[in-house]
């Protein structure tokens, strides 16, 4: 059969969704599926296998359509999902056939029952994202620590200012870590800033020089770990202490931030991949049944979702924790893909800090 054709008839395609049986992560997700094909020049074995493969992608994209559809720039997002779909028989554990057959329109249908291996195929999308140079940039919050701010709050906030150019100007997109923000750095970059202006005399004339040492720590937003450290000095001539100290900090700075930046880059390349544990709130429910209807709902659809519980409902504010493979940035992605949203809800972020989301239903 022609490329053309199958892709005109794919769209035939259809998936029903029976049900989901959230299992244990080992063991996969069993969904079942339909596939269909047309019937050309009465080849029926032809026919049967283009609805079986339909049925197989049905069941992949059931387990793990959110994933494939949230981890995947639109520009890519037809290659990798392609990618992942023509290997889908690969990552299904097994499937046996429940129905198959004519049907009245002259198409094929065939009705599966399959055990997807979701963490097989996550680790399979992510791979595939790496190679098309897929990277979306961490947040980043850069705080200047209290000692820094009381001795010259002038020349610390310069060099704040200097290190959130620096991120910006690579496309890192930088949150300030005030209470009310709704959104907060994944990771943190804390600043020392000491400055000191010495004065000597050499053959009768007076010499000034001006002293910038700056220290950074990079850490994770939810536990404080630190990831990385950077520090750097550097001693100019001049009367004029703001201008030399500028000077100064623009140096350190760029020097730090080049340090940084590697450790960076590993630390979100090495965690947004890795499970974690995260605190998700609901605001403004309706009752605690529809807080239960969270749970099954996320369960059922969102394939980074290893675990979910339902910790507490009070007064319309729902507490839910839940292991998920992936950044927040990532369950946020999946909560707000079609797939999810279509079957399930539309949600919007009101606040997202380290690894506790708030969000409100809509």
């Amino acid at each position: 059969m022609r490329i053309q054709t199958i892709r005109k008839y794919f769209n035939l395609f259809i998936l029903t969704l029976l049900f989901h049986t959230s299992i244990p992560a080992y063991a996969g997700k069993v969904v079942v599926a339909k596939g269909v094909s047309d019937i050309q020049d009465g080849k029926m074995a032809q026919a049967y296998k283009v609805a079986l493969a339909n049925a197989k992608r049905g069941a992949i994209e059931q387990a793990v359509g959110t994933i494939i559809e949230s981890r995947t720039l639109v520009e890519n997002f037809q290659m990798v999902s392609d990618q992942v779909f023509t290997s889908a028989s690969g990552r299904l554990k097994s499937f046996q056939i429940l129905e198959e057959g004519k049907t009245e329109d002259n198409l094929y249908q065939v009705t599966i029952q399959a055990e997807a291996d979701v963490d097989g195929l996550i680790q399979q999308v992510d791979s595939f994202q790496k190679a098309l140079k897929w990277q979306k940039k961490p947040r980043i919050t850069v705080i200047i620590d209290d000692f820094s701010v009381e001795k010259d709050s002038i020349s610390a906030e310069q060099v704040r200012n200097y290190l959130i150019d620096n991120l910006q100007d690579d496309k890192f997109p930088v949150y300030d870590l005030a209470p009310d923000t709704k959104l907060r750095g994944g990771f943190v970059i804390h600043l020392n800033v000491a400055k000191q202006q010495d004065e000597s005399e050499y053959q009768g004339m007076k010499l000034t020089s001006n002293a910038l040492a700056i220290n950074a720590r990079l850490t994770r937003a939810d536990d404080q770990k630190i990831l990385a450290t950077a520090s750097g000095a550097k001693t100019l001539p001049g009367a004029s202490s703001s201008r030399s100290s500028r000077k100064a900090a623009k140096k350190i700075v760029k020097s730090i931030w080049q340090e940084l930046r590697k450790e960076l880059t590993q630390a979100w390349e090495n965690e947004q991949y890795a499970a974690r544990s995260m605190g998700l709130f609901i605001e403004d429910l309706e009752s605690h049944q529809q807080a239960k209807d969270v749970v099954q709902a996320i369960k059922q659809t969102l394939a980074g979702v290893k675990s979910i519980e339902l910790v507490s409902y009070d007064k319309g504010l729902a507490e839910f924790q839940l292991n998920y493979r992936g950044w927040p940035e990532q369950f946020v992605d999946e909560l707000h893909s079609s797939v999810f949203s279509q079957r399930h809800f539309s949600s919007k972020v009101q606040r997202l800090a380290g690894n506790q989301l708030t969000i409100k239903i809509q």
